[in-house]
């Protein structure tokens, strides 16, 4: 009999034990409806409703004033039909924008940092134009770091040259620092978009790396001098001006194939600049023929593409306070 009980036993637990695994097993094959789910999903659908909500439309001006200080490639030399990239910014926020532009051009062909900060403390009228402006637009730099090339360019000594060009750089920082506060101090609401500079021979002499080097150098300064400031953007127009239609690496690499190695520093004067530029012979569809240094109409489209481009990307400046 205790025997009988036992089997029993072991019976009854193989069953319970059977009895689970069946369960489970039917349970994993044919799960029962879950409630949760549809209240997840319902919370989930909820929840895309809220982030698909519209938001609220934000106000923007009907009428804009810019005021452009700099030197000649903001007052425009090269393509004085339409008044460089400053006429060619203002047709193009009228057309694509639909905006009244009222615009103010403040360059001067040949200004340094120093002349253009000079220039702004001199003029009342031009200080109340800024003041009142919504954007500001900048080109500086080239003249300062062509008159330090006019005093180094024609030695052979590059570490004299690379030293020259370091101090000339530091003294350029402070002179910058100075003419940025200025805007700032008379409109620390307006946007300011400030261009880089570029290497006009680089297509005539694209083995004169010196050059090249300190244009980048320059262009370095101007960058991280402006990152100080609230609403300050720079804009890298160098090497798509310097370049001009040699785009690709290969078509680099032929530019340089084809160049000589001209040693510049035999070059004393503007005069045989222009010789040494006729001799090469190879034209920048950027740069106008008048004088292989400032851009064309096609150049300063390529200036007022990138600012309007930048304009859009940081538009602080367009929206209705």
């Amino acid at each position: 009999m205790r025997k009988v009980w036992e089997v029993v036993k072991i019976v009854l637990v193989l069953a319970i034990v059977g009895g689970g695994a069946f369960w489970g097993l039917n349970h994993v094959l044919h799960p029962a409806p879950a409630t949760t789910t549809t209240t997840t999903s319902k919370k989930t659908t909820k929840k895309t409703k809220k982030t698909t909500a519209k938001k609220p439309t934000v106000a923007h001006k009907k009428s804009i004033k810019l005021v452009a200080v700099g030197d000649s490639l903001t007052e425009g030399v090269g393509d004085e039909a339409e008044g460089g990239y400053v006429g060619q910014i203002k047709q193009m926020l009228t057309s694509k924008q639909k905006l009244t532009v009222s615009t103010t051009n403040a360059g001067k062909s040949g200004d340094r940092s120093d002349q253009i900060l000079a220039r702004i403390n001199q003029s009342k009228a031009l200080q109340a134009k800024i003041a009142a402006a919504d954007v500001l637009t900048v080109t500086v730099g080239g003249n300062d770091l062509l008159q330090t090339l006019e005093g180094s360019i024609t030695s052979n000594n590059t570490t004299k040259n690379d030293a020259t060009v370091t101090r000339a750089q530091n003294t350029y920082a402070q002179k910058l620092t100075k003419l940025f506060d200025k805007l700032k101090s008379l409109n620390a609401n307006a946007s300011i978009f400030v261009f880089s500079i570029y290497n006009p021979i680089y297509v005539n002499f694209p083995n004169v790396t010196a050059i090249t080097q300190y244009v980048d150098q320059w262009n370095h300064q101007t960058e991280t001098t402006l990152a100080s400031y609230p609403h300050a953007y720079f804009m890298d127009i160098n090497t798509a001006m310097s370049h001009g239609q040699y785009k690709t690496a290969a078509q680099i690499k032929q530019l340089e194939k084809s160049s000589t190695n001209t040693d510049l520093t035999k070059i004393t004067n503007s005069k045989a600049l222009g010789t040494a530029l006729t001799a090469e012979s190879k034209d920048n569809d950027l740069i106008s023929n008048s004088d292989n240094f400032h851009p064309n109409k096609r150049g300063y489209h390529v200036f007022t593409t990138k600012l309007y481009n930048t304009m859009l990307a940081h538009d602080a400046w367009l929206i209705k306070k």
